[in-house]
């Protein structure tokens, strides 16, 4: 290390011990420097690799619950000894707030899940997981991360009975009718939206991709785009979605999720209307509900 303004000459034995007493200083120093620097680094990794569930809701204002329901898998003690659960309390919200903070990868096993947890508030779901208990995993649109038992273990005795009803229909008028009116009672914690919230039923078909493409289910995405602007540009009055479900390399199916009428018309793409998938499926009229009481 260089010094602008070097020591002035003094004898030989003070002057070797001043250099040392400055050299070992700037050492010691730079040392310190140097620690806490790669102690912030570090935190800074661990920051980052951590991934909070719950980071984007302040449960201080009040409405929201936090609902664990079955899902199919097989038995877990823990699961027995919970049931379905729900909690609205701000201060337990919040400890799940603090504890869910996940930073090992999972495993990805084919495991089915124990639990379905959602956040809701106003009796809709704002955001959903699953955890396997026994494959100790918690996958969530954030990723698959280990998970311990004992995340929800220690609230047991802090959470209640979540009550479900399902309700059946004859017609669709009468089931959104009930669905919009239940939103409104204060018992309700979560009801599901159904597709025949907004649509009928629904219906496959297949996007041929043009002669000679090998990469049609690769290009999945943009070609969903194209097929969604000439389906808005020949039924210009249709409400629709579509979803997913395969394709090969020169072709891609779709699930248009729609009102009759658009099927009745519907000769935009190929369409098997005598298989099962391509013909009009109307939904189920059922409603499967949640709330703080027992229903009737």
């Amino acid at each position: 290390m260089r010094f602008d303004n070097p020591l002035p000459q003094r004898s030989g034995r003070l002057q070797a011990n001043i250099r040392c007493f400055v050299t070992s200083t700037v050492d010691t120093n730079f040392m310190k420097t140097l620690t806490i620097n790669i102690v912030l680094l570090f935190m800074t990794i661990i920051s980052f690799g951590q991934t909070a569930f719950f980071e984007n809701y302040n449960f201080n204002n009040g409405g929201y619950y936090i609902i664990g329901t079955y899902s199919e898998s097989d038995r877990n003690s823990l699961k027995d000894s919970l049931g379905e659960f729900y909690t609205n309390d701000i201060s337990i919200l919040n400890q799940f707030k603090k504890d869910w903070v996940f930073d090992i990868p999972g495993k990805q096993y084919a495991c089915g899940y124990h639990y379905d947890i959602s956040v809701c508030k106003n009796g809709e779901i704002i955001e959903s997981f699953a955890i396997n208990l026994n494959c100790s995993e918690i996958v969530s649109r954030k990723g698959y991360f280990y998970f311990d038992s004992n995340k929800l273990r220690k609230f047991y005795g802090k959470l209640k009975t979540a009550y479900s009803k399902t309700i059946k229909f004859i017609s669709l008028t009468e089931a959104r009718e009930y669905r919009a009116k239940i939103l409104l009672d204060s018992t309700l914690i979560m009801t599901p939206s159904p597709n025949w919230s907004e649509f009928e039923g629904e219906f496959d078909f297949t996007y041929k991709c043009k002669e000679g493409t090998t990469t049609c289910l690769e290009k999945e995405d943009s070609l969903k785009s194209v097929i969604l602007q000439e389906i808005s540009k020949t039924y210009p009055e249709e409400k629709f979605e579509l979803s997913d479900r395969g394709g090969s390399l020169t072709e891609i199916d779709q699930i248009i999720s729609c009102n009759k009428s658009l099927s009745d018309k519907f000769n935009l793409f190929y369409r098997d209307v005598e298989g099962y998938f391509g013909k009009w499926r109307p939904y189920s009229l059922s409603l499967e509900t949640y709330w703080t009481i027992k229903q009737k």
